[in-house]
């Protein structure tokens, strides 16, 4: 049953009222059917579970809310917290979903992330217990959540600590605030805790473009810049001692690099990063997800065969575009070589490589797909309509799906879209939908991004039979 309790909290979700951005219809559809799919099927929810964490603990409380720094969230993460220290003055402190990284100088302490909210008080707290000395610099590795929202309680502990980022930080951090709403909803968050200012957002005191050489108390940094998971990244190295900082750009299984709910991810740099990485013959692996590595070979061994990967799929959905291929056609046949399917760090838990050849792809190409109807802006549920008078009704289009089902689930999930879609008041389509695409969620492979997609689609589609059958009930 904790297992149940822990699953992927975020598909669960919290209640979506909003002043700045409200709720669409759909939002207040998927919170409705959430918790009702999680009551009706335990053991898929049990199965997405398995990839909670995001290398890390999880924490059903925290993942609903990462922009909160609520007194309850605060004790969560710091009952799931622990602190690893890696020889003399330097720890990675870990916390549920990502890890924060401190390292004491002669003069003072530098930390490298922040953390999400509830971490920021957390941090004002424990450095003091690791280290008398004060916090003099603070280094933003990228603007996500779970990197940037816990400066505030920081700057709050330590007024004059500088804040370093990249020269780019500035503008990232306002697309963030501009594109809140929607990435409060794609990232299953509360849309009243997303800024609609950079206010509570770090504000950098030192900013670098490409590379930048920095002495703190007697010890060498070295920061580089280079667009990976967003377009600011930066990472760090201590060649003193053998270290680095590698904030979202080494993850411990197949990264982030294909997310198809939120903005491009730079994969051809990405790899040259890793490249760099490698080049600095690390001696210790300071992670901001997953567990540190210090073995040098391993080190060297993992960087490389991520960058190998990454350019593999860069280099071969390149080369079939200039063959004239479609990118549908590319994502859905791109191949993924034997030793790197092997590779235990490349596992594909949160994304697959075909995501990742699609998001290539999207940088590379215009909005167009090849399909030459596609070209002129149609409404999708105008084409599923007319799919489903074609079929002769919903009824032929549920059987041939729920035929298809076993055999070709991609195939019977774009058939139930046509019958969502096309027919969303007919219970026969929702029941579909929903059947499908709790099926699909089983699979043994299923990735959490892909998985977050058809769960909150179900749940739409799981809300509206519920408002229909209490309709029916309530017709005397």
């Amino acid at each position: 049953m904790r297992k149940l309790v822990l699953c992927l909290a975020f598909l669960i979700g919290t209640p979506l009222l909003a002043d700045g951005f409200p709720p669409s219809s759909d939002d207040m559809l998927a919170q409705q059917g959430r918790p009702i799919l999680a009551r009706e099927y335990p053991d898929i929810m049990r199965h997405m579970a398995r990839q909670d964490g995001f290398g890390g603990p999880s924490s059903p409380k925290i993942a609903r809310a990462m922009l909160s720094d609520a007194p309850e969230l605060v004790a969560e993460a710091k009952a799931k917290m622990t602190v690893e220290a890696v020889g003399k003055g330097m720890w990675l402190i870990r916390f549920p979903y990502v890890n924060v990284a401190l390292v004491e100088t002669r003069s003072g302490l530098v930390l490298f992330d922040t953390g999400y909210a509830a971490i920021g008080p957390v941090l004002a707290e424990i450095i003091p217990t690791l280290s008398a000395k004060p916090l003099t610099h603070i280094v933003i590795s990228h603007v996500h959540v779970d990197h940037a929202y816990g400066w505030p309680a920081l700057k709050a502990k330590w007024p004059k600590a500088k804040t370093i980022a990249s020269d780019l930080y500035p503008a990232m951090a306002a697309k963030e605030v501009r594109l809140g709403g929607s990435i409060g909803r794609l990232n299953n968050q509360p849309l009243p805790l997303q800024p609609t200012s950079t206010d509570r957002l770090p504000k950098a005191d030192i900013t670098f473009r490409d590379r930048m050489v920095i002495q703190i108390g007697g010890e060498r940094f070295e920061l580089f810049h280079a667009p990976g998971e967003t377009e600011e990244q930066i990472w760090m190295a201590m060649p003193g001692r053998r270290a680095i900082f590698t904030a979202d750009y080494f993850q411990g299984f197949l990264p982030n690099a294909g997310n198809g709910k939120r903005i491009l991810r730079h994969v051809d740099e990405w790899a040259a990063a890793l490249r760099t990485m490698a080049g600095v013959k690390p001696a210790i692996l300071m992670p901001m997800h997953g567990a540190l590595l210090t073995d040098e070979a391993e080190i060297d061994r993992r960087l490389t065969v991520l960058a190998e990967a990454f350019e593999y799929l860069s280099n071969e959905t390149v080369r079939r575009l200039n063959a004239g291929e479609r990118r549908d056609a590319i994502a859905a046949t791109i191949t993924w070589p034997e030793r790197f399917a092997r590779e235990p760090s490349l596992d594909p838990q949160y994304n697959r490589p075909e995501d990742i050849s699609r998001m290539v792809a999207m940088r590379w190409t215009g909005w167009w797909d090849g399909l030459p109807a596609h070209f002129a802006a149609l409404p999708f549920e105008a084409e599923a309509k007319e799919a489903v008078r074609l079929a002769g009704g919903v009824e032929a289009i549920d059987q041939r799906a729920r035929a298809l089902l076993q055999s070709d689930p991609k195939l019977a999930a774009r058939l139930a879209d046509w019958a969502y879609y096309g027919a969303p008041d007919d219970p026969r389509a929702l029941r579909l939908t929903v059947d499908v695409y709790m099926a699909r969620l089983a699979e043994a492979d299923m990735p959490v991004q892909e998985g977050t997609v058809y769960f909150d689609h179900a749940a739409k589609a799981r809300a509206q039979l519920e408002l229909l059958a209490k309709s029916a009930a309530a017709i005397p």
